[in-house]
């Protein structure tokens, strides 16, 4: 069973360079310049340290292809996840934010007289996007079939006020 959650997310912060200046009084001290220098040298170091390693070591999560189609009352999200059960699925909605994950791990060993060989896959799968309106997250159903994922996500219905008599001018 694919499960569903609504988890508040925290809003991602971006970072704007233009206003370090003026909300950082802070910022052109010498101790400041020498632990931002010192910052980046790790982050640099960090990257080479990436670069070496093959790309089969490198576990993070992978971006997920999704469609998003509008049906009216609903919104159809399908996305790719192959080699993915239903049980390894997560689907978290908050408000208009849909967070979609998916890890498999997958174990394999072959025994011979002299030889034990395993084998170890992990994959794992991320993707975070917006809807163009608020669901009703009590509604919403997920299922995986054949490594596609199909969510749907009633929209609410927009209350709109009645609109107030019109006075004509005479």
């Amino acid at each position: 069973m694919v499960k569903i959650t609504n988890e508040k997310r925290l809003p991602a912060v971006i970072r704007n360079p233009w206003l370090d200046a003026v909300y950082s009084p802070w910022i052109n001290t010498p101790w400041f310049k020498d632990m931002e220098t010192t910052i980046d040298k790790i982050s640099e170091n960090f990257e080479n340290m990436y670069d070496m390693f093959p790309n089969y070591m490198r576990q993070f999560p992978k971006d997920i292809s999704y469609d998003l189609d509008d049906s009216g009352d609903k919104y159809v999200l399908t996305a790719d996840l192959p080699g993915i059960e239903t049980d390894d699925v997560k689907v978290n909605v908050s408000g208009r934010q849909v967070e979609i994950t998916a890890e498999h791990k997958d174990t394999k060993e072959e025994r011979t007289k002299d030889l034990i060989k395993n084998e170890r896959s992990f994959v794992k799968y991320q993707r975070v996007l917006t809807v163009p309106q608020r669901v009703v997250e009590s509604g919403i159903t997920a299922k995986v079939n054949n490594g596609i994922l199909t969510v749907e996500l009633p929209k609410k219905s927009s209350l709109k006020k009645e609109s107030s008599p019109q006075i004509k001018a005479q």
